[in-house]
């Protein structure tokens, strides 16, 4: 969550969580973790693309995912911290305001947008031989596509209509009114199903008490602590580089604290230059201390990091361009080929750059590497797991 936030400021950080026994406590953590909104996700929907035996017996419906969740929420005081989504085959305005009730203010909508644009269900998503042109790109399909903005234009007016006439017969004006009034939800009674009858609904409509000063909807903006990242110091120094391409060079202390290092210079240097960055060096920083949690994660061409110290887990995680070189201390009284100095899962996902690490590195180092090229002392355990492309040279011990 912090390095995509790191990654663009100015996005909303959303973490989908499957609808499951327990996901409260995980949409808990979420919002300690600073995520500005949360997705209860529910079995129902799903990508054409799914086997079978996932959609019909993976996850639980989002209504019980969402009055978890929501309930758990207001009991910790954290829901006016975060946003809660659903999702899950909402096709009606009623469907909407049953979930808003429960504790949503954001909804999801796709399997009914897409059969409104012509989706006629031939679980072949994945295939590229959709029949109706939308999951495909071979152009003769795609030929076939007949869907029009406007077709769900006029949907979600239709859903957004019958929300509205929900909302005046229940006496809310607006949204914010409706989220999390359970009470206004009745179970059906006189059920005779032999399955059915046997439901309790109650701790599903449970009103949870709101504490004093909280809300049961999102009023706060979480606070990822981005006016506290060394970066804003980087990309100040680094203004002549970002603005007229001026090679610039210049020394910083570490702590481990500093987590994400690089990463904020890095997208304010690819807004104004784009995913190519800038020539190999242009902005050098030589680093001395220690690299706090993804250190170099996302950097992009032009950008080196040089640190003499050590560094943590996530090292030049997505690096994309970027050189990064890590040695010990001169000083330094231990042998670095056996004494780890770079924490688990360096590169992971890095798509492209370099890298030079003097050292012994933890374990799953390069895991789903798929471009960067790096040279390493020696690594731990499982390195190179579902790498693609790119190269590693392992001068010492595997494992």
């Amino acid at each position: 969550i912090h390095d995509l936030k790191n990654a663009n400021v100015n996005a909303r950080i959303n973490t989908k969580l499957v609808s499951e026994v327990g996901v409260g406590t995980i949409a808990a953590g979420v919002a300690k973790a600073y995520s500005d909104v949360v997705l209860i996700s529910g079995y129902d929907g799903g990508t054409g693309a799914s086997p079978q035996t996932s959609i019909k017996h993976a996850g639980l419906p989002w209504e019980l995912g969402l009055a978890e969740t929501h309930q758990t929420l207001v009991k910790n005081g954290l829901r006016s911290r975060i946003v809660l989504q659903t999702d899950g085959q909402l096709r009606t305005g009623r469907d909407i305001a049953i979930a808003t009730l429960l504790g949503a203010e954001e909804w999801g909508i796709a399997t009914s947008a897409l059969v409104i644009e012509g989706c006629i269900m031939m679980r072949k998503c994945h295939l590229n031989t959709c029949p109706v042109g939308i999951a495909t790109q071979d152009k003769e399909l795609r030929a076939k596509f007949s869907g029009k903005p406007e077709h769900v234009v006029n949907f979600v007016k239709f859903m957004a209509q019958e929300l509205r006439e929900v909302m005046a017969e229940l006496g809310f004006r607006t949204i914010n009114e409706m989220v999390g009034r359970v009470d206004k939800l009745k179970a059906k009674e006189n059920v005779n199903h032999w399955k059915a009858k046997h439901l309790q609904l109650d701790k599903l409509l449970y009103r949870m008490h709101l504490n004093k000063g909280d809300s049961a909807y999102q009023t706060l903006s979480q606070d990822h602590g981005i006016d506290a990242a060394l970066d804003n110091k980087l990309i100040e120094l680094a203004q002549p580089a970002i603005d007229t391409k001026t090679a610039v060079k210049h020394d910083i202390e570490l702590k481990n604290i500093n987590r994400t290092v690089g990463t904020m210079l890095s997208a304010e240097m690819t807004r104004k230059h784009g995913e190519d960055g800038l020539p190999d060096d242009t902005i050098y920083f030589k680093a001395t201390g220690t690299g706090g949690q993804s250190f170099g994660a996302f950097v992009n061409s032009g950008i080196t990091f040089e640190i003499e110290g050590d560094s943590n887990d996530y090292f030049g995680k997505g690096l994309c361009g970027g050189k990064l070189i890590l040695y010990p201390p001169k000083n330094a009284t231990y042998d670095p080929n056996e004494n780890v100095v770079l924490g688990n899962v360096s590169f992971y996902g890095a798509t492209s750059g370099e890298a030079y690490v003097y050292g012994l590195a933890g374990e799953r180092f390069c895991v789903r590497n798929s471009g960067v090229s790096v040279v390493v002392s020696a690594i731990g355990n499982h390195g190179c797991e579902y790498m693609t492309g790119g190269r590693v040279v392992v001068l010492g011990e595997i494992g």
